[in-house]
């Protein structure tokens, strides 16, 4: 049963959102604000009731006192790669002066921006969630040290091979007082800087290394848990179906048919919990295999996955497969994408008289993609956000077998590799998935590594 969300709770996913201590943006494909939280409310100096509903750039222009200024090409820039790769994309540092709330001019801003796609049910680019960082301390920071360098290496040209400046001021001794003092404030400006970099490069540390042990202590509960699903269930689990098999082998003579009907029901459960086990161990272990890139004949690797996954099937099967692009990626790993598609595709066409599968791809805007096509099942797009989960199910068991992981991991490999994967179903007439990796050669792959 699936709980309606009321008004009252979705007023409070605003507030919460609104609330979020990060700088985010929410627009429309056509780049209008339809969102904004209050940090990035407060950083640029406007109001809520000010932005929304109006246009990005509208709202942000470029400062018309600078004639170098490029923020709004090369955000404009960004957004658009978003909506053509569908792909996030992170920009390099920008200056993108803020107008001041009084109308006198600009502020001068420093920012790290990055933009992401959200998805709709329909696979379409829904929205795009643009977040920055407020980097202009750190920018003038930078530049202060600087200058305090550039002072610091007048005052060792000044003070170096016996050459000190106060014999040539002419036996001015206040000028020369005054000129000492000039270069001594210099250095106390340069060690407070240095100081403070110092301060800030260890409380960096520290929040690095806060991170690293939180990091290392969540892979410890998850090799805990994973060697806990393995020994501590299983055993049980091998004790209940062994026991039920002696049952079966030693008092079958003595069991009606509905008990013979019982013992099996255990035993094909048990088994079926096994599966369970080991695809769930299987999905953990994605995310801390170490991708191994390497060239991959995209069109080879889906025969030869078809072809295993035709094996046990009873139906007459075509396959209508196209030249396909190759690819940069784990074989193994994008090998376990290609056979859980095709197995899924002939699992839910199994009904049918005739198997028709199309395997097809291109190349568009950097990326490929490849798309199965079937005729089997389909599924209701209105049940769309449970495809990819775990242990998530769009049809009874008995009347298609399966443990609900199989997409859940195409999709985290898909995504760990660069890519998406998304779908389309009609029920009674097919489904089709499609899924993208990066169009990179194997030696920018390892640069990028």
């Amino acid at each position: 049963m699936t709980a309606k969300i009321s008004d009252k709770e979705i007023t409070d996913f605003q507030l919460l959102f609104e609330s979020v201590p990060g700088l985010f943006l929410v627009l429309l494909p056509d780049f209008t604000i339809i969102a904004v939280s209050d940090a990035y409310l407060q950083a640029t100096m406007t109001r809520r009731e000010q932005i929304v509903g109006r246009h990005l750039f509208q709202v942000f222009p470029d400062n018309p006192d600078d004639p170098s200024a490029d923020g709004v090409a090369n955000l404009r820039s960004s957004l658009e790669r978003v909506l053509a790769t569908q792909a996030p994309h992170a920009m390099a540092m920008q200056k993108y002066d803020v107008p001041c709330p009084d109308g006198s001019g600009f502020e001068t801003r420093y920012w790290s921006p990055s933009n992401f796609p959200v998805f709709g049910k329909d696979g379409a680019i829904r929205y795009i969630m643009h977040r920055a960082e407020d980097i202009t301390s750190y920018v003038q920071l930078k530049k202060e040290r600087q200058e305090l360098g550039r002072l610091s290496d007048q005052l060792q040209e000044q003070c170096s091979a016996q050459e000190l400046e106060v014999p040539a001021l002419g036996g001015d001794v206040v000028a020369g007082f005054r000129h000492l003092h000039a270069l001594n404030r210099a250095l106390k400006l340069e060690i407070l800087a240095r100081n403070q970099l110092e301060d800030a490069n260890r409380e960096l540390t520290r929040q690095l290394q806060r991170n690293i042990e939180k990091l290392e202590a969540s892979n410890k509960e998850l090799e805990s848990f994973s060697y806990s699903v393995s020994h501590d269930l299983r055993a049980p689990l091998r004790a209940v179906d062994g026991f039920a098999r002696m049952l079966e082998e030693d008092a079958a003579d003595q069991l009606d048919e509905e008990g013979l009907r019982k013992l099996q029901v255990i035993r094909n459960n048990t088994r079926n919990m096994g599966r369970l086990i080991d695809e769930l161990l299987e999905f953990s272990r994605l995310g801390r295999k170490e991708l191994n890139y390497g060239h991959l004949n995209m069109t080879a690797m889906a025969k030869a996955c078809f072809d295993d996954a035709a094996g046990t099937v009873t139906p007459p099967v075509s396959l209508q497969l196209d030249d396909l692009p190759a690819a940069e990626g784990d074989i193994t790993l994008i090998k376990q994408v290609w056979f859980n598609l095709l197995a899924n595709a002939l699992k839910f066409s199994a009904k049918r008289e005739h198997i028709l599968i199309q395997v097809s791809g291109e190349t568009s805007d950097g990326m490929l993609t490849y798309t199965v096509r079937d005729n089997g099942a389909g599924f209701d797009m209105r049940y769309y956000n449970k495809l990819f989960g775990v242990f998530q199910r769009l049809h009874r068991v008995s009347e298609f077998e399966g443990t609900g992981v199989g997409l859940a991991i195409v999709h985290r490999i898909v995504t760990r590799h660069g890519g998406r994967v998304w779908a389309e179903g009609v029920v009674g007439e097919g489904a089709v998935f499609h899924f993208t990796l990066p169009a990179v050669t194997r030696e920018q792959t390892h640069e990028q590594l």
